[in-house]
């Protein structure tokens, strides 16, 4: 008998059907991602539930036949639309035309496997110490997905009126440093919702910071500017400069996150105020196990194994390589070492926790 058999006998049947199932979810979710990437969903969803061929929905998609109908196999394989055999047509059920709402989740998959096959060799002793940036096409786009709804749904809506002192700043006047702005949608929700404040966002990307200027030309915005930075080293004339930072899922992709929190200090101003919110989770794997929502400490986990912490760890010498659960004691405990005065700490939301900091009057 062979020795994969005699393993067999012994093995959990339940826990490898739950694998099964895990994995072949993830193989369908791939095909999902594709009709989301391509707009083929949004074809369909336009289409109703009219039965259409492959050629019908190529045409009408402006695409190529052969890749649709393929495209078209899987989907209906997955039973996440409807084929009729008989007149060969297929169409997606009205009430399944929510699936869209699930774009960022099924686009993770797909954006992290750019880095797949080098983050692999990184755990090789002789391999590299992680994985550049570039590595992952559209990562941008992606964060700008996942990160979207609560900047533009909850920032000025709740978040910041949960601060009802720097609320009223705001609608006063500040200067405002937005931390890895990416795109610019946080910038943007926060430059338009306070009209006398003046917000400058950051980034290390420049397609994001070229998408994030082309929108403010669109939107006509005056009180708003994107600087291509790296913020272990900004403008030497930026001391005191700003009110209020603020740094969304950022902090624990950094390379040399001492560095940075020494300059974020150096540019906000003696009272100013820090916002840094990261992943709501601890410090102690065992805590985050205990915590309800699983699913979203293990897409956490995945994101920091295949992104976070390769990026992180990719110049080596030195680099951090924190994590995205890092956690929240450790997070706290580095922005004190950095002489900034925690305030609070409270959930920004269900996957976000803020830690609000001040920077002390006399350093």
């Amino acid at each position: 008998m062979a020795a994969t058999e005699l393993q067999c006998e012994g093995a959990d049947q339940a826990f490898l059907n739950r694998i099964s199932d895990q994995l072949l979810g993830g193989i369908a979710g791939i095909g999902i991602a594709m009709g989301m990437e391509t707009g083929l969903f949004d074809v369909l969803i336009t289409l109703g539930e009219n039965p259409n061929t492959s050629q019908q929905i190529a045409d009408t998609a402006g695409m190529k036949e052969r890749y649709v109908k393929e495209w078209l196999g899987c989907m209906a394989a997955a039973d996440i639309i409807k084929f009729d055999g008989k007149t060969e047509t297929y169409w997606l059920p009205t009430n399944r035309s929510n699936i869209m709402e699930l774009k960022a989740v099924a686009l993770t998959a797909p954006t992290l496997y750019g880095g797949f096959f080098k983050v692999a060799e990184c755990f090789r002793k002789d391999g590299p110490s992680g994985v550049p940036y570039n590595a992952y096409h559209k990562f941008d786009e992606l964060m700008a997905l996942t990160q979207g709804p609560f900047f533009r749904d909850q920032l000025v809506q709740k978040f910041i009126p949960s601060v009802p002192e720097l609320h009223q700043q705001l609608i006063t006047g500040l200067e405002v440093l937005d931390i890895g702005c990416g795109e610019g949608i946080s910038t943007f929700a926060m430059a338009r919702h306070f009209p006398k404040s003046k917000f400058y966002g950051v980034d290390l990307s420049q397609s994001a910071l070229a998408k994030a200027r082309d929108k403010e030309d669109e939107m006509g915005l005056t009180n708003v500017e994107f600087i291509n930075a790296d913020i272990t080293q900004m403008p030497s004339d930026w001391t005191d400069k700003f009110d209020y930072l603020f740094m969304h899922f950022v902090l624990h992709d950094l390379s040399y996150p001492t560095k940075a929190l020494r300059e974020m200090h150096r540019v906000l101003k003696p009272g100013g105020t820090l916002s840094v919110v990261e992943s709501n989770t601890h410090s102690n794997l065992q805590e985050n196990l205990d915590m309800r929502d699983r699913e979203n400490i293990l897409i956490e986990y995945i994101y920091s194994l295949l992104n976070c912490m390769p990026t992180s760890l990719y110049p080596g010498d030195g680099a951090a390589g924190l994590g995205a659960m890092w956690g929240r004691e450790k997070a706290k405990e580095s922005l004190e070492q950095a002489n900034f005065r925690v305030v609070m700490v409270t959930e920004a939301y269900k996957e976000g926790v803020h830690l609000m900091c001040k920077k002390p009057m006399t350093s």
